[in-house]
C-alpha cells in the first residue's frame, strides 16, 4: 500500500495561497499543503530550519481557469502526504505500516503455535495471511 517516495526538501518558499513549494536536491518541485506546514508551526520561511523530510505521492488534480471553473484538463504533481522536521520521525512513519504487518504476522504465528499447529501449518498460514 505504501506507494510513496521519501524526500529531503532542501529549499523552498511559501506561495501566495499559503502553500509551500519545496525543492529536493535534484530540483524537483514538491507541493506542501499549507495545513501540513501550519501543523508544525511553520507559516513563514524564516521559521524553517532546512532540511525538511517528506513522504511524497503523485496526485492528479483538475485544472481550473482564471475564474475557478474546471477546464476538463488534468495534471499531476508531487505532493507531500506527510512532512517532518527530522529524519527519524520520517523514517518511523515511512516504516510504520510494514512494521505493523510484521508484528501482526508474528502475533499470528505465536497464537497458532499456542493452539498446537505444526511449524509447517504455521508457515502455510503465514504465507497467505495479511
Amino acid at each position: 500500500m505504501s506507494d510513496f517516495q521519501t524526500v529531503t526538501i532542501i529549499d523552498g518558499n511559501f506561495t501566495g495561497k499559503g502553500n509551500f513549494s519545496g525543492y529536493n536536491a535534484a530540483g524537483q518541485r514538491i507541493h506542501v499543503p499549507a495545513r501540513q506546514m501550519e501543523n508544525h508551526g511553520l507559516t513563514d520561511r524564516k521559521q524553517i530550519k532546512f532540511p525538511l523530510y517528506a513522504l511524497v505521492v503523485e496526485r492528479e488534480f483538475s485544472s481550473v481557469d482564471a475564474s475557478g471553473q474546471p477546464t476538463g484538463e488534468k495534471f499531476k504533481r508531487a505532493q507531500t502526504g506527510s512532512i517532518f522536521l527530522n529524519e527519524d520521525d520520517m523514517m518511523t512513519a515511512a516504516n510504520a505500516d510494514d512494521l505493523l504487518r510484521l508484528k501482526t504476522k508474528n502475533a499470528l504465528a505465536s497464537q497458532a503455535k499456542s493452539i498446537g499447529l505444526t511449524d509447517a501449518a504455521i508457515s502455510s498460514l503465514l504465507s497467505v495471511a495479511i
